[in-house]
């Protein structure tokens, strides 16, 4: 496995993850994936890190798996023994508690369109193609499309997009919702980083950390549970730290200073404590 299959480059809080296979348009591929995951892993226990942006090398984001290895699975029939190399399951980026953002630069489909789902904000080169694709691959909706899709673009919609796999734009995925911003090609890349930017400059990690569980375990919950986990987490954090610089710095008018990641929802010292 090459390490510069997928990139990384840090600035102001920011970690740019780039997959980086460009002579293959970024297809995914076993390798790729287990590189991935093992700098979003890096990411996340990296107290410098307030905010991840996920995008591809030259003028494409991920088209999904490299035919290649379509091509060795529908011979063999078997998956990639490499596969049970990686120790963190497909779906492994939607349990990352950082916020992250996906920078579509170009084409992307099947899983490389699920990456992106996988991912708290998507800001979308204008005219990018992208479809789902698996049906017209003879493969069911995989790596837990068929459950995030409807939640992000409501039933009908995704099932359109999935049962016909056909190719759409950044532009409409943008009137339905999945895009929530456009930009132009050679600005997306700089759009996101500076999403990012005011993302780890001015928002409580804690805070972040509670909403992404909170979203995705409402999906499960009913509405009593959901707001009776809110009620308790609201009570933990009336009294922690980052708590009290959101609203210092809001009374102060100033940038807030919040904590690290792990640390923000830490009670906050009695007043005179040392």
């Amino acid at each position: 496995m090459s390490d510069d299959v997928v990139l990384r480059a840090d600035q102001q809080g920011v970690a740019v993850l780039t997959f980086n296979r460009p002579e293959r348009r970024n297809a995914w591929t076993v390798g790729l994936q287990r590189r991935y995951y093992e700098l979003l892993a890096e990411c996340v226990e990296d107290p410098d890190v307030r905010c991840i942006v996920v995008t591809g090398s030259g003028s494409s984001f991920c088209p999904g798996a490299d035919t290649d290895s379509l091509q060795t699975y529908s011979d063999t029939g078997e998956f990639n023994p490499e596969a049970a190399l990686i120790v963190q399951p497909d779906w492994y980026p939607i349990t990352v508690l950082k916020p992250m953002v996906a920078a579509i630069n170009g084409a992307c489909a099947g899983f490389g369109l699920v990456q992106t789902m996988f991912c708290d904000v998507r800001i979308a080169a204008s005219g990018v193609r992208m479809s789902t694709a698996f049906a017209r691959r003879g493969l069911p909706a995989l790596h837990a499309s068929a459950w995030l899709l409807p939640r992000l673009i409501g039933g009908s919609r995704a099932s359109e997009l999935l049962v016909s796999g056909r190719t759409f734009t950044s532009d409409e995925a943008a009137i339905i919702g999945l895009v929530h911003q456009l930009a132009e090609q050679d600005e997306v890349l700089d759009k996101s980083i500076a999403y990012a930017r005011d993302i780890a400059e001015n928002c409580s990690l804690a805070s972040i950390a509670n909403i992404k569980a909170q979203l995705r375990d409402s999906y499960e919950s009913s509405f009593s549970d959901s707001v009776a986990v809110a009620e308790k987490l609201e009570h933990r954090a009336l009294g922690s730290v980052d708590f009290h610089e959101g609203v210092m710095s809001f009374v102060e008018r100033r940038q807030p200073s919040f904590a690290a990641f792990g640390a923000g929802s830490a009670a906050r010292p009695k007043d005179g404590a040392q």
